[in-house]
């Protein structure tokens, strides 16, 4: 009762499943905000898992698959390669993030094993009691409970979690004037080569990406340099900072980072192509043992027009929430004294969506103070969910 609960959810539809996962994603936030494997299983038929944790290094990661391959047997593992130029296996500060991957995973000898080697025996039999029996940590949470702890809320998105915001996005470098990085290699990217060796001794296909953001002139060139690391193993390899998938001023959620449901929207179906182009991944949307994935997505569903709720004052995020028209339909209509200028957000959010809208006056006239009606309907009964005014 006295645990935290948000990574025990998060985690609830994995443990909870019997039959297998055929794609696991791992990475840092970077891959937990940017790939939905709820999107992935409505338009391919994947079934997959999002493993993805804040601050993950590849030294985290390589311990975070060999727990995760002790509950499942995937046939594929995408594995994303930000904070691959940190030198140390935990980031500085970021010990605590480690109990949202560890917690919720049985104890065990390799759970054992991990904690001994990210904490270079530091401190060590405080950090095992701490990881391994993590009631020495919670227990005196007991005058801290709240609702939360006692009704745990659902999670919809496989492991996933979307960031709702539309940010302006920091300045990007040209990718071809980057030059490739030329230091000795970090300590991570030595777990990168065990990551690569110990999936292809235990026969797990491995795909690297580098999911997009905003990055910094070194991280486009640590992205270069992984192509050197996947051509040494023969591993795919999908550099997504040197590709035009998303657009930065309509993807973001932060100025920096990470991606908002419409990047990862982006992402999740160029992936999906990509997945099943090259990869012997089956469609089980007609396999009778994984048809309760079709009342997932239902929830699913339910749940992006709730986020559509939450949002309805604030035009951009609604408007960013609505690239989706495969469930959530939508009529939107803009008076003429609203004034779309080139290269404002306002137009760069309506282009996103194939500026899908009629210039209409006529139904502002009881709304005289209002300039955008947007009206959304449920896709799978074709009534209306709400009408919005901006």
């Amino acid at each position: 009762m006295t645990k935290r609960k948000n990574a025990y959810s998060e985690m609830a539809d994995f443990f909870n499943q019997e039959e297998n996962f055929d794609v696991l994603f791992f990475g840092s936030s970077h891959m937990w905000n940017g790939v939905f494997p709820m999107q992935l299983w409505n338009n391919y038929g994947i079934v997959s898992y999002n493993m993805g944790n804040s601050h993950e290094t590849q030294a985290i990661t390589y311990y975070n698959i060999q727990l995760a391959l002790q509950e499942t047997k995937p046939k594929l593992i995408v594995l994303d390669m930000n904070f691959l130029s940190e030198k140390t296996k935990i980031r500085k500060d970021r010990e605590t993030h480690l109990h949202n991957l560890f917690d919720p995973y049985p104890i065990s000898y390799t759970k054992y094993i991990a904690i001994k080697d990210l904490f270079n025996n530091k401190n060590i039999l405080e950090n095992e009691t701490e990881y391994l029996f993590n009631f020495s940590l919670y227990h005196s949470r007991w005058n801290e409970l709240t609702r939360e702890d006692f009704i745990i809320s659902n999670e919809y998105e496989k492991g996933a979690e979307s960031r709702i915001e539309v940010a302006i996005p920091n300045e990007v470098s040209n990718f071809e004037e980057v030059p490739i990085y030329n230091e000795e290699e970090t300590i991570n990217m030595k777990y990168l080569r065990k990551i690569m060796e110990y999936c292809k001794e235990n026969k797990v296909e491995l795909l690297i990406s580098y999911l997009p953001y905003p990055a910094t002139d070194k991280a486009i060139g640590i992205s270069k340099y992984v192509q050197t690391i996947c051509d040494e193993y023969d591993v795919n390899y999908i550099n997504f900072l040197s590709m035009d998938v998303v657009d930065y001023n309509t993807d973001c959620y932060d100025k920096d980072s990470h991606l908002n449901p419409s990047g990862a929207r982006k992402v999740t179906d160029y992936l999906g192509q990509y997945i099943m182009e090259n990869y012997n991944i089956p469609d089980q949307r007609q396999n009778e043992a994984y048809s309760f994935w079709y009342q997932d997505y239902d929830e699913y569903i339910d749940f992006k027009i709730d986020n559509l709720e939450e949002n309805k004052k604030n035009l951009n995020n609604y408007l960013m929430l609505l690239y989706d028209e495969e469930d959530i339909k939508y009529e939107i209509k803009i008076s003429s004294k609203r004034k779309i200028e080139e290269g404002s957000t306002l137009q760069k959010l309506l282009a996103n969506i194939g500026n899908n809208y009629q210039i209409d006056d006529t139904v502002f006239d009881k709304n005289k103070d209002k300039t955008i009606k947007i009206t959304t309907y449920d896709n799978r009964t074709g009534k209306e969910i709400d009408t919005v005014w901006f």
